[in-house]
């Protein structure tokens, strides 16, 4: 016998020449006809996860070798039953959940969709798939029934009527995996399914997994299935990883990979079989690995079980009678709590024998591409556009739980309200007033009531740019009424106004709060992988400021950041963009990243700048971006295990950052670029008095060079130091002395 793996990944994967043109599609009836769909072949990548998961916690072994004598000791049982015609046929009704992690797109599932296919897979569960008229000679007398019936709940963990679904709007659709499984319920009472649009790297390929009861046990809100949309009734993709949830292996075991050696899932009826990933003659009557194959006194078929739900030969069509044993014999268990699935108290608590209730509407709306004058869209979803512009915000509704006969909007702006039937697509609107929008949208359900939601969804804004000496410190909270801020999906990580910190003067200032405040694997949820949010600047008219000699045009601003002490690899980035079609379209002018952003050592807890942590940051704004309204983006990425960005004194100058503030400082003094790989300037301002000498010396005290020179009164100077001074590469201190201030920095030559 095999150990059982726990966690099982079904991938999808392209193999040369075999991909098979067949989908499954369910009517109203359960009944299924072809289609002439292609997807990849699958396969599953459970071994190195469940092995990295059980080195990790060995309890999760010892719950797995319990489970198994238990199940060896219930077919035992039923074994002997059978014996004296005992009958041992139990129906087992089992409550289940469906989560719809979605961003309002393919995979935001219908609930007519997942109401079809959780009635064909509750078909797969009772033998009553129509294509078991097609499984061949050999294993027809295997053919078994589970008696298991899936329905979905109508009772929620709350008491609250349900009809089993959720709704969760969020980027880890994007990325998802075990952090993606939201608004879990208890696994001892439901059985959690989620879809999502696309796995993580992590889990690159992927069509779906599961996790076995050992597993379940241990990682609770973790248990259950999760699923690409696009696999919600794709052949038997679901009813395959609800076999996983029930303890079933591969066919071939509990290995990786099919087609490499023959191998065994505990199951007598199931002939040993290399697995199969594509379904011809070959395939279905394969005896590489049954020849005489014999189990407990009988003599099984020498062909292989190709057509087993648990192989991926896409043309599963049945459970063995071992097979369905393995499940009921699981089910009895008290591993993950799977004993109180079906329990009457679990049945009545849970609702599910009970009829889908008739429920108001859950009203909600999403925020569109932006549609163009010419009736093309923006090329991304239009948050931000100008007062008066001839591009218009579109609103899709979204509301559910119900048939929806109408919906109404409403607009806390100045445009006109308008009204729409569900059938009616997006609505578009141009607004004349600066401001957030806040949309109210009423949908009304066939028969069952109204259902209201409100979102401050978008922001106009204003096209009168600042004037050219502007300059934001962020001293109060009302210096960001004209920088809108979103959260895009509603939770810890975003851009807000911190009162407490700021360059130079601790006044204020914008962060983003990046910290991760994840510390066990208890704190399922909230990884900031895949999410970002943006900040957007007032219209600032270019053409009115001076560029430098050189043709600079700079944003300039200070950050201060961190990362989180004992982890590594956090990736945190900050995208900088420009638009100067009103927020129609953006380029990208720049990205800070690593130590540009983390420019102080970890901490670990939250982040919080002195005085001096901070850096400059100098964002080039080429010439064909000097226009007279041109806006500015600063997207921010987190990532896993980050920390926190503060953001002030933003300014627009010909000058760097870190010049800027020489030239505005007359006692101030900076060496720049400093590392220096070739040439350095000192750069400073001359007082009254406009003597000023300077030396360098090498860490020795050795003079490498000195001058003296008579500058303009109250003037910029940036005077070049030649690397050619320079011996060799290291450390050197540059002692200034300006307006009979002496002070000493120190110099890197690289």
């Amino acid at each position: 016998m095999k150990s059982g793996s726990n966690i099982s990944v079904i991938l999808e994967s392209t193999f040369k020449n075999e991909l098979m043109k067949k989908v499954l599609c369910l009517f109203a009836t359960a009944a299924l006809c072809s289609a002439g769909q292609v997807k990849a072949q699958m396969m599953c990548g459970t071994d190195q996860v469940y092995n990295q998961l059980k080195s990790q916690h060995p309890e999760v072994g010892e719950l797995e070798l319990r489970l198994r004598a238990e199940i060896k000791q219930a077919i035992d049982e039923k074994k002997e039953a059978l014996k004296y015609a005992k009958t041992t046929a139990v129906t087992y009704d089992i409550p289940i959940v469906v989560h719809v992690v979605h961003d309002y797109g393919i995979e935001n599932l219908t609930d007519d969709a997942i109401f079809a296919a959780v009635n064909y897979w509750d078909v797969v569960y009772n033998a009553q798939n129509a294509d078991s008229t097609d499984i061949i000679a050999p294993f027809k007398k295997y053919f078994g029934n589970p008696q298991i019936h899936l329905h979905l709940a109508t009772i929620d963990p709350d008491g609250k009527p349900t009809k089993g679904i959720t709704r969760h709007s969020s980027y880890l659709t994007y990325n998802a995996g075990d952090e993606a499984k939201l608004d879990d319920w208890p696994n001892t009472k439901y059985v959690n399914v989620w879809f999502i649009n696309k796995f993580s790297g992590d889990h690159t390929g992927a069509a779906a997994y599961a996790y076995y009861p050992s597993s379940g046990a241990y990682l609770p809100y973790y248990d259950g299935v999760i699923g690409l949309s696009t696999y919600l009734n794709y052949d038997k993709a679901i009813p395959h990883e609800f076999g996983h949830v029930l303890n079933l292996e591969h066919t071939w075991g509990d290995t990786n990979n099919p087609e490499v050696a023959c191998g065994d899932d505990e199951v007598e009826d199931t002939p040993p079989t290399y697995g199969h990933t594509t379904c011809g003659t070959a395939q279905l009557y394969d005896t590489r690995c049954a020849v005489g194959y014999t189990a407990s006194g009988i003599d099984y078929p020498d062909t292989v079980n190709t057509q087993n739900i648990m192989d991926y030969s896409y043309c599963q069509k049945m459970f063995t009678i071992g097979q369905a044993d393995r499940m009921r014999a699981a089910l009895t268990s008290s591993v993950a709590g799977r004993n109180n699935l079906y329990s009457a108290a679990n049945l009545t608590a849970t609702g599910a024998l009970m009829p889908r209730p008739d429920l108001p509407p859950v009203a909600d709306f999403s925020v569109e591409k932006g549609l163009l004058s010419w009736g093309g869209a923006t090329a991304e979803r239009a948050y931000f556009l100008c007062e008066n512009s001839t591009t218009s915000f579109r609103f899709t509704n979204r509301s559910w739980n119900d048939t929806i006969t109408t919906v109404e909007w409403a607009f806390s702006n100045d445009a006109a309200t308008p009204s729409s039937t569900k059938d009616a697509g997006a609505v578009a609107n141009q607004f004349a007033t600066p401001g957030w929008v806040t949309v109210t949208l009423k949908a009304t359900g066939n028969n069952t009531g109204t259902s209201t939601v409100n979102k401050q969804a978008v922001y106009v804004a204003s096209t009168t740019p600042e004037p050219a000496d502007y300059a934001n410190y962020f001293a109060n909270p009302g210096t960001v009424d004209n920088w809108p801020m979103f959260n895009y999906y509603n939770n810890n990580f975003k851009w807000e106004y911190f009162s407490t910190a700021g360059y130079a003067d601790n006044g204020g200032c914008v962060r983003y709060r990046s910290y991760d405040y994840r510390t066990s694997p208890e704190n399922k949820s909230g990884t900031p992988l895949g999410d970002y949010d943006d900040m957007f600047t007032p219209a600032f008219d270019m053409t009115s400021y001076t560029p430098s000699p050189s043709g600079d045009l700079n944003l300039s601003f200070y950050t201060a950041g961190s990362s989180r002490s004992g982890v590594s690899g956090a990736t945190d980035s900050m995208q900088i963009f420009v638009s100067t079609t009103c927020g129609d379209s953006w380029v990208r002018l720049g990205v800070l990243s690593g130590s540009q952003l983390a420019n102080n050592t970890a901490r670990s807890g939250e982040f919080i700048p002195t005085t001096s942590q901070w850096q400059g940051q100098t964002i080039n704004v080429p010439t064909a971006y000097r226009t007279n309204k041109a806006y500015f983006r600063f997207r921010y990425w987190p990532s896993e295990r980050g920390n926190n960005l503060y953001f002030d004194n933003f300014g627009i100058s010909p000058w760097s950052t870190d010049i800027a503030e020489v030239r505005n400082n007359p006692n101030a003094v900076k060496l720049f670029p400093n590392p220096a790989t070739g040439d350095t300037k000192l750069c400073f301002t001359t007082g009254s008095d406009a003597a000023v000498n300077y030396v360098i010396r090498d860490l020795t005290g050795k003079v490498v060079y000195q001058r003296t020179a008579q500058y303009p009164t109250n003037t910029f100077i940036e005077e070049p130091i030649a690397r050619t001074l320079f011996p060799a590469s290291g450390v050197y201190l540059v002692t200034v002395t300006l307006s009979q201030q002496t002070t000493t920095q120190k110099l890197v030559i690289q």
